[in-house]
């Protein structure tokens, strides 16, 4: 399963919540967890410095206006997706994340089948 964060380097929030992922990607990683970070910087340089100073662990894409609109369009940010391993928007937040929210969200999912199914390759 994804967590889809949309966030930039310059939004308060973003910066608060993402140490927070970084820790939810350690604990959940093994068990299916995939978080992916689009940043809507309009240049790459201060994402790729930030990225490095926080030792991210999970991927991170430059996004623009088009790919923000495919998700309903971003208005504010942060704002993050749970998405299943069957592909469906579970939730969306806007905002800075209750990453206890979204833990209590993305277990249930983690424990079933189809997860499982692709996290171990059976």
């Amino acid at each position: 399963m994804v967590l889809l964060n949309f966030w930039a380097t310059w939004c308060g929030p973003c910066r608060t919540e993402i140490p927070l992922f970084i820790d939810l990607q350690n604990k959940y990683r093994n068990r299916g967890l995939q978080i992916v970070g689009i940043s809507l910087d309009h240049e790459v340089e201060p994402v790729r410095a930030y990225y490095g100073q926080l030792n991210m662990n999970y991927p991170v894409a430059l996004g623009d206006a088009a790919l923000a609109e495919r998700y309903g369009g971003i208005l504010g940010l942060p704002v993050s997706f749970v998405i299943g391993c069957d592909g469906l928007i579970y939730s969306r937040h806007s905002g800075k994340a209750d990453v206890s929210l979204i833990e209590h969200e993305i277990v249930p999912l983690l424990q079933g089948g189809a997860c499982k199914q692709r996290s171990t390759g059976s």
